[in-house]
């Protein structure tokens, strides 16, 4: 077959052209070539669509993963891009594919009526290219280095949870300790995830004699570690995924006027079409 291809000119063409909310950080070798300032967003191909139209494609995050990588060519490995640009390319995504304005069904907490509201996601998509990840927190005389969740790390993490959540409400024909035992063993399961998701948000801690790296060294000083350091860690982290999330929509019921806020979900089976 010749390389020449006489309807390569109607290939698709990007529309529009984004910043990465990362700065083009937190990626590893390989992972982004080219302008993270000034990156091509390509509409889905027939192809994308049918992707997220695969129930387990999408509860992995492998559905995400090959359409960020067909629309967005500089990113060459998306399962392990930072999770903070995972929104603003997803919403960047559906732009290019159906427009700026998305539809959100909304209904009135006051008088009970089903509103459907245009949401315009440019000002969104801003609003991500405007922040900045805190990587450091100084305690004392040392810093701590943390780091975005990579979207691999952050999928595995909501799979797992699921998963466990679920295993909550099956115990089956199990006796009352048996029940209790089952439930223990969750419960033990799901705090030891936590801790591991604390884990992997740490990417090292600087003191006066040097740079500290090591996974295993980490957790040893942080089991030995006073609780207030521990705790303001956790409250850095969680001040940082408040900021990424997406903020809540305004809007008012068309019937009654009564305001309220809505949220923009990244559940693709509804996000995209």
């Amino acid at each position: 077959m010749s390389d020449f291809n006489p309807l390569k000119k109607y290939y698709r063409q990007p529309k529009l052209f984004v910043s990465l909310p990362s700065k083009g950080l937190f990626y590893p070798a390989g992972a982004l070539q080219g302008d993270y300032n000034n990156m091509p967003v390509f509409g889905m191909t027939g192809m994308d669509e049918i992707l997220f139209k695969t129930p387990d494609a999408l509860f992995n995050g492998e559905a995400s993963s090959k359409v960020i990588e067909s629309c967005c060519p500089y990113i060459k490995d998306a399962r392990n891009m930072p999770s903070i640009d995972v929104d603003a390319i997803l919403m960047s995504i559906r732009m290019a594919t159906y427009g700026e304005m998305m539809s959100i069904g909304h209904t009135c907490k006051n008088c009970g009526t089903d509103n459907e509201f245009d949401i315009d996601l440019r000002p969104v998509v801003d609003y991500f290219s405007n922040l900045k990840f805190e990587s450091n927190i100084a305690i004392g005389e040392i810093t701590v280095n943390v780091k975005p969740l990579s979207y691999k790390e952050l999928t595995d993490f909501s799979v797992e949870n699921f998963k466990l959540q679920r295993m909550l409400f099956q115990s089956g024909d199990m006796t009352e300790e048996q029940q209790q035992e089952h439930l223990n063993g969750i419960y033990q399961r799901l705090a030891e995830l936590q801790v591991d998701l604390f884990m992997l948000s740490i990417a090292s801690v600087t003191t006066p004699e040097g740079v500290v790296e090591d996974v295993e060294l980490i957790r040893d000083w942080l089991r030995n570690a006073d609780r207030p350091v521990y705790s303001q860690i956790k409250q850095h982290l969680e001040k940082n995924k408040e900021t990424w999330d997406i903020p809540k929509q305004h809007v008012k019921c068309s019937e009654c006027g009564t305001e309220d806020t809505v949220s923009i979900t990244m559940d693709q089976a509804n996000f995209f079409g």
